[in-house]
């Protein structure tokens, strides 16, 4: 396939997934993100951990506020991911837009949304805009969400491209690990030759290695 009939393959498996997501309902969600988490919470890398990198969730995405309530309580520093703006009195396009790691301190609340840090950023996306960075070189493991994931390790996110580039920071030696819902899970994704393949992918059902 050429560049244009991949991005509309993939746009079409963007579509199907969100589809079958949007009919997950609540005691399903709450049910997974509580496997997940307890699945994670037995990962080496996890238990080794001193600096965590998770995301927090989209209504849409597997929720990881189990996890990073579990990494407070075992004395581990959380970062979140956060699109910068740009340069000052400069608009700058989404797609060029540097995402960064910054400090989540810990919180006694029951969800992301009632963290006096959290507010929603870029793309409704929560984030902390007046939290520290933390440099990719202090992060022991990096939990990625995905819009979709095959059984080959290949990753298919929202179109932004942050975790790309992200993930593709030389500085950055972490544990990448993508984190979903199993029904994100296809036999098979459209890629590109610059799609990046990741080595562990964890569900609320499996865990899946890969040499990436």
């Amino acid at each position: 396939m050429n560049d244009d009939e991949i991005a509309r393959a993939k746009a079409g498996v963007r579509r199907m997934v969100s589809d079958v997501l949007a009919e997950l309902t609540p005691s399903r969600r709450r049910a997974a993100s509580t496997a997940l988490a307890q699945k994670l919470a037995n990962l080496p890398a996890l238990r080794q951990a001193r600096t965590l990198m998770a995301f927090l969730s989209l209504p849409t995405e597997i929720d990881t506020w189990p996890i990073i309530r579990w990494a407070w309580g075992e004395g581990k520093r959380v970062a979140i991911p956060r699109i910068e703006p740009g340069a000052p009195g400069c608009e700058t396009p989404m797609g060029e837009r540097t995402m960064v790691a910054v400090l989540l301190a810990p919180a006694d609340v029951a969800a992301a949304e009632g963290h006096p840090a959290v507010r929603a950023g870029p793309l409704g996306i929560l984030d902390a805009p007046d939290a520290p960075v933390v440099p990719p070189a202090e992060i022991d493991v990096v939990l990625a969400p995905c819009q979709a994931v095959d059984r080959s390790g290949n990753r298919l996110g929202k179109g932004g491209g942050f975790y790309d580039r992200f993930l593709g920071d030389p500085n950055l030696r972490a544990a990448r690990i993508v984190v979903a819902f199993h029904e994100q899970v296809l036999d098979e994704i459209p890629t590109a030759d610059w799609d990046r393949r990741v080595p562990m992918i964890v569900t609320d059902t499996e865990i899946l290695t890969f040499d990436a």
